[in-house]
């Protein structure tokens, strides 16, 4: 479709558009069908402020991505982003006339950034990937219902109000907290964050012979309970025949050094402290046995469904997890192996285990080669460019 044809489509994420696996793909797929889409999101240091990336024109403003540990600094930074949207979307809508605005949460108030858009007849998309009060309970427990705990939920009803459609990440997290937390099911569509498969594929090569190799990458945070895996990794007593990168970048980064090196574990152990563009993921995941997706147990992570662990599955790469609601809901119990972080010892067993029987990778690996197929973007994106076409 020629550029003076195409339907202006904008997109506003507080995230890392480099990393970040569910906002390139829905932006790439609407530009590869016929949309004209400008992103906007906060700049890292070193980023360029416009570039086009597979058709879709990157806009970043003047913020960077709050990564402390107060509530505080993250609302400001929120509150700097929307300002700078609410300013910059204005003055694209008045040349580019958006007809639809895809507003990715956290936070969920970013929609109202598109007050004016929507005034001039764009449609507004709010994509719930985390319910921001659990996830508020997760990091600041202590303050379990009280004052900004009510503030999140009623901000995220508002949001979804404002909204023409809602989206979100599963089924469960629809059904069992947005709906709870009193968004109209009726406007809520699930578009799962299931991985893209035209860049996470099945290892044709996949052999154990010395050590087992394990992975964790991703966002480094008390939610996901690095440190206490450590702590189960070092009580094992064939730790020699392991090993373990963690890739990533995040608030706990500097403890987990300290754990690594505390706990002497520097010879079996590798943090490397940074992230990877997506796309060149599978590479370095094609030398890994094992994938460790672990958290803590939350309101929070109760109802997260790890991309990690869907894209290693795509890989045909089992992993260590928690299984929680949307993992139970989505794959058999044949596809992971399983632990719980509650209970001492139980990750230390589950890696003994494995250590004195590696088939029981090779098994996981068969049961997610035989039914990992229908968990692809390939099948997501479809219900996603639906759901533009009609609004």
């Amino acid at each position: 479709m020629e550029e003076g044809r195409m339907i202006a489509m904008g997109v506003i994420a507080y995230t890392d558009y480099a990393i970040d696996a569910r906002v390139i793909r829905m932006a790439e797929a609407a530009s590869v069908h016929g949309y004209a889409v400008d992103l906007f999101a906060p700049r890292k240091r070193g980023a360029k402020r416009r570039e086009v990336l597979n058709r879709v024109t990157v806009h970043r403003l003047a913020v960077r991505p709050f990564g402390g540990r107060t509530g505080a600094g993250y609302v400001l930074s929120y509150l700097n982003f929307f300002i700078q949207c609410f300013v910059v979307v204005s003055i694209f809508q008045l040349k580019r006339r958006y007809r639809i605005i895809h507003v990715h949460n956290m936070p969920d108030f970013l929609v109202f950034s598109a007050s004016l858009a929507k005034l001039l007849g764009a449609k507004i998309i709010l994509d719930i990937h985390d319910p921001m009060a659990e996830l508020y309970l997760a990091k600041f427990p202590a303050k379990a219902k009280g004052l900004v705990y009510r503030m999140l939920l009623l901000q995220e009803r508002w949001s979804a109000a404002f909204s023409t459609k809602v989206l979100t990440v599963h089924e469960p997290l629809k059904r069992d907290v947005l709906a709870k937390d009193g968004i109209n099911p009726v406007k809520t569509f699930v578009v799962a964050n299931f991985p893209d498969d035209s860049i996470f594929r099945p290892l044709e090569r996949f052999t154990i012979s010395d050590r087992i190799r394990m992975v964790y990458y991703g966002t480094i945070d008390t939610r996901f309970g690095l440190e206490q895996a450590l702590e189960s990794l070092a009580r094992v007593e064939r730790r020699e025949s392991l090993y373990l990168r963690i890739i990533g970048e995040g608030d706990r980064q500097s403890s987990i050094k300290r754990t690594i090196r505390e706990l002497g574990l520097e010879s079996i152990v590798e943090f490397e402290n940074r992230v990877y563009p997506l796309h060149r993921m599978p590479d370095i995941l094609a030398s890994f046995h094992l994938g460790l997706v672990p958290y803590l147990q939350s309101p929070a992570t109760r109802y997260m469904l790890p991309v990690k662990l869907v894209e290693l599955m795509a890989m045909g790469i089992p992993s260590i997890t928690v299984a929680n609601v949307p993992i139970r809901h989505y794959f058999a119990e044949s596809m992971y192996f399983a632990y719980n972080p509650e209970r001492s010892g139980s990750l230390t067993d589950l890696l003994t285990r494995i250590l004195e029987n590696p088939g029981l990778v090779l098994e996981k690996r068969r049961a997610i080669l035989d039914g990992h197929h229908r968990l692809l973007w390939t099948h997501e994106r479809m219900k996603y460019l639906e759901i533009l076409g009609n609004l």
